[in-house]
Parts: structure tokens; sequence; C-alpha cells
């Protein structure tokens, strides 16, 4: 993973920053492994994780003599969790959401084509299939918050961005694939005001999500409802999580000061 480059960054910071990056996954790896993936030489990537391990940004197992991510990072998260506007507009809400539907919600916003989920409710039925969690990302043209939230994008800068080889990867036999098929049903998401994941990135889940406005009408994050299909499908026949999933993203837009075009 290489650094993006800019002419005001910091070399040095861009590198440790990389270090971090590739550890978000939540998989442990060797100095070898790291060094390979941010394509820097072993001694420079030690430098780099002995000055972040120092400031418990990652930790060494001496067992294994593998890193993952310390507990600063953590407490980074926490920070950020807590002084996030939207997440704490929408978590009185999607708690609710998540007793009256008893399945799983996710709170998500979009930064670079990727969802990156903010909040995740467990539903009161033990789902195993899931592998999202707080703070990972997952590609944005196969999810169902993804899809609303790339519905209200520029479609020129959607465009462009899948236009590039390998951006459509087909994860299932549901997943969008081609660039024409992707673009036309982002019409039809913002159309209807709300998008479906048809197991389109994970087998055997299935999801309805709904877009959540800021005050300017910008389409700030998403939330949905994701259970196991066995309860879930078909989605098309469920109008009533349909409306309690639109209910709840209008309530937290509200609270941001959303106001709909006809109430203006």
């Amino acid at each position: 993973m290489a650094p993006k480059e800019d002419r005001y960054n910091i070399r040095v910071l861009d590198r440790a920053f990389a270090v971090i990056s590739v550890l978000q996954d939540g998989k442990a790896r060797t100095l070898t492994e790291l060094s390979e993936e941010i394509d820097l030489n072993s001694s420079t990537t030690f430098r780099l994780l002995a000055t972040l391990n120092y400031y418990n940004y990652v930790e060494r197992n001496e067992e294994t003599g593998k890193y993952k991510l310390g507990l600063a990072c953590l407490e980074l998260a926490r920070a950020y969790s807590q002084t996030n506007d939207v997440r704490r507009a929408a978590l009185e809400n999607l708690e609710r959401l998540r007793d009256e539907t008893n399945e799983t919600i996710h709170l998500g916003v979009l930064n670079e084509m990727e969802v990156v989920y903010l909040e995740k409710l467990h539903g009161n039925h033990a789902v195993g299939l899931m592998s999202s969690r707080v703070g990972s990302r997952l590609p944005a043209y196969c999810t169902g918050l993804g899809k609303v939230l790339l519905a209200y994008q520029d479609p020129a800068n959607v465009k462009v961005y899948y236009s590039n080889p390998g951006k459509l990867i087909k994860y299932t036999n549901t997943t969008l694939h081609t660039l024409d098929d992707l673009m036309n049903h982002l019409v039809l998401v913002k159309e209807r005001g709300y998008a479906f994941d048809h197991s389109e990135r994970e087998h055997e889940v299935s999801c309805v999500a709904a877009p959540i406005f800021a005050m300017d009408c910008s389409v700030v994050a998403a939330i949905s409802v994701s259970g196991p299909n066995t309860r879930m499908e078909p989605l098309e026949e469920k109008p009533d999580l349909i409306e309690r999933t639109l209910e709840t993203a209008s309530a937290i837009s509200a609270k941001l000061g959303y106001l709909p075009p006809d109430n203006k």
C-alpha cells in the first residue's frame, strides 16, 4: 500500500500512516510482511514500528513477532466516536430501530468510494455471517449503505472511478459488476430513496438502506437494517421494514437540521 503523494506531506508521516492503514484490517503481520505491503525496506519499517510501538499505536507479540494496532488507536477511535455529530445524533434512533426489527443496524459514511462503518448494533438474533465492524471499510458499489451514498454523488465522478479496471469485482451472483448496470441502478436508488443489498457482497446477507441528509441537503451518511436471507428476503415484500428504515433516517436527518423541500 503506497502512501498518497502530496507536496505538503511529510514522508515519514506518510509511511507511519501507511503502516497503520495496513494493520486496520485486524490482521497481525510480521516485519517482513509489513515491509512488503508498504513497499519499504525492513530497516526503515522497523524504525517506524519502534516509534509507533513507543506511542502505543502498534503492539508486538513477543511470541509470534507479529504487529497489530495498539491501544492508542482504540483511544482515538473512541474520541472520534464520541465527538462525531452524525453518530451522536443517530445512536438513540438506531437503538430503537434495532429493538423494533431485531436485526443488525449499521451507520456508515462514504470515503474514497468506500463505506466506512461508524456504528454497528448487533441484532437480537445471533448472526455470524457479517464481516462488518466499526471502523472497517467495504466497497460501496456492492453494499446497501454504499449504493445509497453513491446515488447522491456526482454521477460523473462515480463513473470515472468505476471505469478503472478491477473496481467492479463480482463477489456473488447478484453483485453489480458492469459500469452500465451500476449507473442505471444508482438512478433507481435515488428515485425511490432507498437501496437493497441482495447478498451482493456477502452470501446469505441482505439489507435495506436509506440516506441521512444534513442541513445543506447533502447526504452525509446512511443507515441499514441487515440480516440473513431467511428472514430478510424477499426485501421487496417487506414494506414495513422499508418504512421503518426510511422513518429512522428521516428522524436522524431532522436532528441534523435537514428540512425536506416540501417543508421549507
